[in-house]
């Protein structure tokens, strides 16, 4: 949703900035199901808030390849916190996201694909609404203008303030589950 004019530093920009470690750090655009990369690459993947993408068991079974014996893999996914849930909220994430599941399916996947789940964890509340959702709620006005206020730019609009408006009403029950394992 940001234009050139709100591009903010990558991750990797800030590490780079903050830590002095540009030379170790190489960023690339791409897609996600067709990396460049050869088999044992790499110690470590880590994709947070991203896996969506190509779905939580295509993504990590793809990236297994990419790592050396050992190496580990940290992903974020959003996960169910609770095996019951609200009709509404059930409803809603079956049409958005309809591999939101329980951290023990994740944990299964990850087994299935030749990892050792070492850890996870959920990402405390204020991740989500003080990093996450505030912020792009401040832009959302911003984002309806730069889109001449356009049918399908409220249609992305108003998706984002109902996925925000579940998430302060429901944060009981999903959140953003953090998941660690070592390829076997």
């Amino acid at each position: 949703m940001e234009g050139k004019e709100d591009a903010q530093p990558s991750p990797a920009d800030y590490v780079r900035q903050q830590d002095g470690v540009a030379d170790r750090i190489t960023t690339l655009k791409g897609s996600m199901d067709a990396l460049p990369f050869e088999e044992g690459e790499f110690d470590v993947i880590w994709s947070e808030g991203a896996v969506y993408n190509m779905g939580f068991e295509a993504g990590v079974s793809a990236w297994n390849r990419f790592l050396k014996p050992g190496g580990k893999l940290v992903v974020s996914e959003i996960t169910w916190l609770s095996a019951a849930r609200p009709a509404e909220l059930q409803s809603h994430w079956e049409t958005e996201y309809p591999e939101i599941d329980l951290a023990s399916a994740k944990i299964g996947y990850l087994e299935r694909h030749g990892y050792s789940p070492e850890a996870y964890f959920v990402l405390p509340v204020h991740c989500w609404l003080e990093n996450y959702y505030r912020p792009l709620q401040s832009r959302l006005d911003a984002f309806l203008e730069r889109h001449g206020r356009s049918e399908q730019a409220k249609a992305v609009v108003d998706a984002e303030r109902l996925e925000v408006a579940l998430y302060e009403k429901y944060r009981d029950y999903y959140g953003y589950g953090v998941y660690v394992a070592k390829k076997m």
